[in-house]
């Protein structure tokens, strides 16, 4: 159920579904980084084996998620993982999913989340009929928070929650995107 159905094709990046064998070691070395996981819950795997058989198979399996390997389009190299929860109805009666990417470090603010977002939001809003994406980011993490604000995202909510990573209550902001302010941000018909 959660197994992307197709791929998709941009001018820096392509998404395909995870391979979850061939992409371990690229996706293991781009995890060696420690700014990856300056705001993530996870830590620096150690092998490639945990890499495999517990981050990507996780993301390839998942019954809840559509996960896609993002390769440079160029060079075919993995730079990172995007992934959308399938999508739900809301309390509102509305059709949504949750987003979540991870980019290598050296493709940070280049485009490539950018082009990977486009990507996946047009399947999500025009192929799937979601009504709007839902995202979230501690408040101190001001990249993630940036990058969701010039997509569109506007703040639904600003709560605190236990950040288990510094053992300590944040702040998380909680963001919308709804398909209509997509489409005008986009260019696309309503």
């Amino acid at each position: 159920m959660g197994t992307p159905m197709k791929s998709f094709e941009g001018q820096r990046v392509t998404l395909r579904p995870i391979d979850v064998d061939g992409d371990a070691p690229e996706w293991f070395e781009a995890m060696q980084e420690p700014d990856m996981h300056l705001w993530t819950a996870n830590h620096i795997p150690i092998d490639v084996d945990e890499v495999r058989d517990v981050v990507l198979a996780t993301y390839a399996n998942h019954p809840d998620i559509f996960a896609w390997s993002i390769r440079e389009s160029k060079t075919d190299k993995m730079v990172g993982i995007y992934w959308i929860g399938v999508p739900f109805i809301s309390d509102e009666h509305r059709l949504v999913t949750f987003d979540a990417q991870r980019i290598a470090k050296p493709y940070w603010r280049k485009g490539y989340t950018k082009e990977a977002r486009s990507l996946v939001y047009d399947h999500a809003f025009t192929d799937l009929g979601v009504e709007e994406i839902r995202a979230s980011a501690w408040e101190l993490n001001t990249n993630s928070c940036l990058s969701m604000e010039s997509a569109g995202f506007e703040l639904a909510r600003l709560y605190p929650r236990f950040n288990p990573k510094y053992d300590s209550e944040l702040m998380e902001r909680e963001y919308v995107l709804r398909r209509e302010k997509w489409q005008q941000l986009n260019g696309k018909p309503c």
